[in-house]
């Protein structure tokens, strides 16, 4: 939970025999979990989860977002990572909250630029659920899956398949690079990649990121709603096919936080990710039933994450290599 040493009330506890049981554990791993240091560990989480690497050098054409600078990226940083405090620690908290809240932090310059009022700094600000739905359209996330001067179908479908849906994709059979240049300008972007992608041998994944990224269409390259597209009315809507599948039409970017509020897939690809992240280790290393449980426990906790990050951190502490049951299975039955 903490990547550092114990405490010395911890090692102080061990000394005295107070860690000799798993009930004792039990308290102690739901205090660990609250401490700042595992709130730190979290945060490096969602750095990974987010692929925020990707905004390390984000920059966007000046001409076509004159609003956009070096102040404006850091008061996104600022906005995303009280979000995410407030989606994983904050009252009523948890991952259905992290994919449907309505709302952004946003200070007055911020403000200015996505079409709120604000005085000040950095306040809780309730939108337009049709707008917004949690992560999946945080300004800063969907600012850095996209082009310098557009956004891109492409890079947000291909994130919301892997790391929100919890759907594999194959390696292309060749890269094939989006070229503005070649494209008809009246063309909408949605368009464009309809014609880049519509070969038979792009079609084996595209079938699965092209309707979860054209749902993110109404969001221009830095985050803000809009309607048009080269004057053109925004067209979000697809036919998306589950991996169980189903057939579903998305509308919008909510319905793809709804489907992943609701899916088995998204909830495992999220717990597997929280699981190596804090772990180093991959779930099928402690059993082959450990997701399935932890999947129960997910469920049963109403998708609390700090429950899980406990549940995580005694399944790798307790786990026993013979095949009886765990002491984390009797901790789970009566804690």
């Amino acid at each position: 939970l903490w990547d550092s040493v114990p405490s010395k009330r911890l090692l102080d506890l061990t000394q005295k025999g107070k860690l000799d049981n798993p009930d004792q554990l039990h308290g102690i791993a739901n205090e660990m979990v609250w401490n700042w240091r595992t709130r730190s560990k979290m945060r490096g989480f969602f750095h990974h989860w987010l692929e925020l690497e990707r905004a390390d050098e984000l920059s966007k054409d000046q001409d076509v977002f004159p609003q956009f600078n070096d102040a404006v990226l850091g008061d996104l940083r600022t906005s995303l990572n009280l979000f995410l405090e407030e989606a994983v620690w904050g009252e009523g908290s948890g991952y259905r909250q992290l994919m449907l809240a309505d709302y952004l932090f946003l200070n007055e310059r911020l403000g200015k630029l996505y079409g709120k009022e604000v005085q000040g700094g950095f306040q809780k600000v309730s939108l337009d659920p049709k707008h917004r739905a949690g992560i999946v359209t945080h300004p800063f996330l969907l600012s850095s899956l996209a082009y310098h001067n557009n956004p891109s179908p492409i890079h947000r479908g291909v994130f919301l398949t892997r790391n929100i849906a919890g759907m594999s994709l194959k390696s292309p059979p060749m890269a094939n690079e989006f070229k503005e240049g070649k494209f008809d300008p009246s063309l909408t972007m949605r368009e464009k990649v309809t014609e880049m992608t519509r070969a038979k041998a792009c079609m084996g994944c595209h079938v699965t990121i092209n309707p979860l990224g054209f749902s993110l269409e109404n969001y221009d390259g830095i985050g803000r709603w809009r309607t048009k597209d080269r004057d053109k009315p925004i067209n979000s809507k697809s036919d998306f096919k589950t991996g169980t599948g189903e057939t579903i039409q998305l509308t919008g970017a909510r319905d793809v936080a709804e489907f992943a509020v609701n899916a088995p897939s998204a909830h495992r690809t999220f717990l597997q990710q929280l699981f190596h992240h804090f772990v180093k280790q991959p779930v099928p290393a402690y059993g082959s039933s450990r997701m399935d449980e932890l999947h129960k426990r997910f469920l049963d906790s109403g998708f609390y994450i700090p429950e899980m990050l406990k549940e995580i951190s005694l399944v790798s502490a307790l786990h026993k290599e013979n095949g009886n049951e765990s002491a984390v299975s009797q901790v789970a039955t009566n804690p």
